[in-house]
């Protein structure tokens, strides 16, 4: 005999501290999580080893991509004399404080280029070698430099740059004469005019369209498909907090056992080489991301029938799939004003962080390692990865599991409270358990806030799924271009 649930569910838990131990499991679980992408991206990260042979660390594709815009601008100073050398190289200004030798060496050859090879020469004697290694490339650097100095308009030395390209890559290019580094630099600085104009437009645009939804949310008074009256929907929702809580556990849980099969199979098969390792191994994350949705097994084998699940997560075509479609390229208009706000806020702690603590750390996501000699096999993995697997599983998740819940168990008949805290919390937890780190979390979050209104205003996942893959396939196309 079928009866109907309570209000809360068949736990036999108080309904106060069943929602206390879900949200400690998510807190707990996302500490967790954020804890494993530092551990990650530290151990990705090449680190400068103190041992007295150890190999210099080489320069990050964003120290290249920030040196390549140094030179466009110094290429542009000589059209326009009244810029200054400082303001040239003032971009550049994160090396200078660099924990990487050789970024900081590479800065001193930025000098070089802008205000003269002595003055290069003078920065990178000032810089105090630990290793051998370390002092063998300073020497080098700073005898290329010095030669430079004296011969000017030398002609680009290959054998001098293979020595030094292994640890300074365009910095090394740049210190040897090679003419083609105004040229790429030229390349970068295009793409940052043009993305620079589209951010700008967007931003235009979006404004409108992000005033125009949050006044409708505010004058709506009850969102789009969801009975808020309903004791099933509250239990369901209940369910859905715990399984966004087992999600993230199954989230890292197949993040590292991907990498693990990844790499095994890679061994196995004898292709360590790229790009077919790389490629195998991509592919094998990919897959092993998707297969943490198995945890939506949890709520129906509580109970939960498949249809209620559905459209509890917004798992449905709303008001016509074409129709949700294209407000989800609204949505990811509306989204930029509250990605570039979060941005404004970044620069803020960075600078605060940089004031306080010295060098801020520099927001960085695995992807941009995976872009160097990409063939077109990685770049579609990387596309499929990034612009469609992840906007289903992370939008079925943050904005269907977690946002659902919040919504209906935090003040759910007072929208606009309960749409603000549980946009704020799902968007909290969504940015910090990314690998870009806790400064950068701003920046994810205004842009999940966003999202987190259209699911709110549309009662489909359709639109946030849609502006999701839209971002971050503009944002791939961007870094291609810019550190190809």
């Amino acid at each position: 005999m079928h009866t109907q649930p309570s209000a809360h569910g068949d736990s036999r838990l108080n309904p106060a501290l069943h929602l206390l131990l879900i949200w400690a499991a998510i807190v707990v679980t996302a500490a967790a999580g954020m804890w494993i992408q530092s551990s990650r991206h530290e151990d990705e990260a090449p680190a400068g080893s103190q041992e007295a042979n150890a190999e210099v660390a080489p320069v990050s594709m964003e120290a290249e991509m920030g040196a390549k815009v140094v030179i466009a601008m110094n290429a542009i100073r000589s059209w326009s004399p009244g810029s200054s050398s400082s303001q040239v190289l003032a971009s550049a200004d994160p090396l200078r404080e660099s924990s990487s030798f050789a970024e900081r060496l590479g800065y001193s050859v930025l000098i070089g280029a802008v205000d003269g090879w002595q003055a290069g020469v003078d920065s990178a004697n000032k810089i105090e070698p630990v290793t051998q290694a370390e002092f063998a490339l300073r020497d080098r650097v700073v005898g290329t430099m010095t030669a430079r100095a004296a011969v000017p308009d030398a002609k680009f030395d290959a054998s001098i740059y293979e020595e030094l390209a292994p640890q300074l890559g365009y910095f090394a290019r740049v210190a040897c004469g090679d003419p083609g580094v105004v040229g790429e630099g030229f390349k970068v600085f295009i793409v940052l005019a043009a993305a620079f104009l589209w951010y700008a437009l967007a931003f235009i645009a979006g404004a409108v369209l992000l005033v125009f939804v949050v006044l409708r949310l505010v004058m709506s008074p009850a969102p789009a498909g969801v009975p808020l009256d309903d004791p099933l929907q509250r239990r369901v929702m209940l369910i859905c907090g715990e399984t966004f809580a087992l999600w993230m556990v199954a989230f890292f849980a197949t993040s590292l056992g991907g990498a693990w099969i990844g790499s095994a199979l890679v061994d196995a098969l004898g292709i360590a080489e790229a790009p077919a390792g790389t490629n195998l191994a991509l592919a094998v994350s990919a897959l092993a991301f998707l297969s943490s949705l198995g945890v939506l097994a949890y709520p129906i084998a509580r109970g939960v029938r498949f249809a209620e699940l559905r459209q509890a997560l917004g798992l449905h075509r709303g008001r016509g799939f074409l129709r949700e479609a294209a407000s989800g390229v609204g949505c990811y208009f509306a989204s930029v004003p509250l990605l570039v706000s979060g941005l404004i806020v970044f620069v803020v702690l960075s600078w605060l962080w940089r004031l306080i603590f010295g060098q801020a750390p520099e927001p960085g996501h695995p992807v941009t390692g995976l872009y160097e000699g990409a063939n077109a096999l990685r770049v579609m993995l990387i596309f499929l990865l990034a612009s469609v697997i992840a906007p289903i599983v992370e939008e079925i998740m943050f904005r269907g599991a977690l946002y659902g819940h919040l919504r209906n168990t935090v003040a759910p008949r007072m929208r606009f409270l309960s749409v603000l805290v549980a946009a704020v919390a799902s968007s909290a937890v969504f940015a910090l358990i990314h690998p870009q780190g806790v400064l950068f979390a701003p920046a994810l979050g205004g842009l999940a806030v966003g999202f987190c209104l259209f699911r709110e205003a549309r009662g489909s996942l359709v639109a946030p799924m849609v502006a999701h893959g839209i971002n971050n396939a503009v944002t791939l196309t961007l870094g291609m271009m810019m550190m190809s």
